[in-house]
Parts: structure tokens; sequence; C-alpha cells
């Protein structure tokens, strides 16, 4: 079997009890496991797939807590890192129907290491997944472009989760010199609008799309919340309208998008039909509250958004 391979953040979602659209306003919050990747991780768990997480985490009483939480989730915590000197990362979130506000307390998650048993985790990884968190600082940057160099010249794929927000950057640092680097090398990349926006300014959706093909990525997911998606494979752009119909909370629907836009590429399923199944997981997860509840299998998803 094949697997996904991902690298990037866990860490604690606190997330408001009522929704709102200032944290500001926030008076009280509800913990839960969280970080794009974890999540990501424990979804394909759920949908059949293989996964492997590496993450760092701290050596405190929320790290206990996802290193509990992720074996509950079936996540082999091989290589979840613990650091003994900085904390376990937290994020803010306020509960939201569109594009969540959050402020993220980082530590430990950015000082992931490079496995020394790289070489052999690569010889059945289909797929090598990052975000923009695991990116925008040292140690973890220099650590991903390692992997990168690794992949180079094999079949694993480089795929980016570009959820940039300049809040994350150390200040005197320029992320777009980073994030071209990532590009150029991408096979998959899945922004939201709203990271485009962040990335590019204010564009057209379709300028979006041709922005991350000149930089050279080969296949560009958009999604753009109740418009659905723009899907692209560089020689045509088909728009997707959104399966979802309840929307209780937005936090972890890219995540589950990722998860299923995998889980059809694993399943040798074309980039186009891929996305629909990333919508479908994507529907499901909106009609719940946070991103740390399980899924049911792929063709019970399926089944109730795509028949």
């Amino acid at each position: 079997m094949k697997r996904v391979l991902l690298l990037g953040e866990a860490l604690i979602d606190f997330l408001s009890d009522d929704y709102s659209e200032s944290l500001s306003q926030v008076q009280s919050f509800i913990r839960h496991a969280g970080g794009s990747p974890a999540n990501i991780t424990a979804n394909l768990l759920n949908l059949g797939e293989e996964a492997i997480l590496i993450t760092r985490i701290g050596d405190d009483p929320f790290g206990d807590y996802l290193r509990e939480t992720f074996k509950e989730r079936g996540i082999d915590t091989t290589y979840v890192q613990v650091d003994r000197e900085k904390n376990t990362s937290m994020v803010f979130v306020a509960k939201s129907k569109g594009n969540p506000k959050f402020l993220p307390f980082r530590s430990a998650d950015y000082c992931i290491e490079k496995p020394t048993d790289m070489a052999r985790l690569l010889k059945k990884t289909h797929f090598f997944h990052i975000s923009a968190w695991s990116i925008s600082h040292h140690p973890s940057r220099k650590t991903v472009f390692s992997i990168m160099d690794d992949i180079e010249g094999t079949n694993t794929k480089l795929c980016f989760d570009p959820n940039f927000r300049r809040i994350l950057w150390e200040k005197d640092e320029d992320p777009m010199q980073t994030i071209k680097e990532v590009l150029k090398n991408t096979y998959l990349c899945k922004p939201s609008d709203d990271d485009a926006f962040h990335i590019f300014g204010r564009m057209h959706n379709e300028e979006y799309i041709e922005a991350f093909h000149q930089l050279g990525v080969q296949n560009v997911i958009l999604t753009m919340g109740k418009d659905g998606a723009l899907v692209s494979d560089g020689k045509r752009i088909q728009h997707q309208k959104t399966v979802s119909q309840v929307v209780v909370d937005t936090t972890g629907a890219g995540d589950g998008f990722w998860s299923g836009v995998y889980c059809g590429l694993l399943n040798h399923q074309d980039i186009f039909t891929a996305a629909k199944w990333g919508s479908a997981v994507a529907a499901f997860r909106l009609r719940t509250i946070g991103s740390d509840l399980p899924l049911p299998s792929m063709e019970v998803i399926k089944s109730e958004f795509l028949m």
C-alpha cells in the first residue's frame, strides 16, 4: 500500500464556545486536538489509507494529551518528537461559518527534525505533504527542504497546503521567496480563496489558478467555500459546486478536503474526481464542531454526498 507522509504542526485548538467574528469577544473556549497535518493523518486512517505523521510537541500536559489522542485515533507515534525545552504549540480559534479568525502561540511545532530513517520512510511514500506552517520558521524549514532534496527524482510527489498568514512568519523574513521555492516543485496545491488572497493579493479566482501554475504547480484545487472549487490540471479548469448543505463549523473542513483528495488519488482517481471526494469529506466535517471527530468510511461519505 502506498501512503501519505505528513510533516507539520500538531497543536491544541482552543475553539470558542460560541460563534464570534473576533477573538476579543470570546469568553470561553473548548479544547480540541488540532494541527492540519495531524488532522489529515487521522482522517486518512479513518478512510482506510496509510498515513504517517512527523511532528513535534512539548514535554508538557498538552503534549501528553496530544500523544494520548494520537494513540486513540490510531496514529503511529514513532515520529512524534518530544521537545524538552519548548512547549506544545496552541491556537485560539473563533468558531465561524466563514473563514475563522485565529491567534497562534507557536513553540515546539517549528522545531521538527528530520528522522534518521528518512530513506526507509520514503520507499513506500507516494505523497509528501507539508504546509506553510512548517516552512515559516527554522529549523523545520531546513528539515522540509532537506526532505524535498531526498524526494527529487523519485516517485514521491510533493503536496503543499499554502495556508499562508503573515502572522506565522518571522518579522524580517520574505515569505514569498520561500513559498516560490516550494511551489516550483509542487505536484498538488490546494489553496482556499482566502489563502490565495494572502499570498497574491486581490485577483480573480482564475488568475489565482494561473499564478500557481506559473510558479510551477502541476495541479491546483482552489476552494471557494459555498461557491465550490476550481480544479485545474494545467490543461483545463473545472468548476465543481459544493455538496455541503449544512454548515455548523468550518474548522477542519480544509483538512477534510485534503483527506478526500488523497483518498481519491491513492485509489487511482484523476484530480477532478479526487476533488469531488475531497468536497464530500469537507461537507461531512462542516456539519460537526471541531476537527477531531472520527470519519466514517469513504464509501459511506460518498453514498451520502456524491450519489
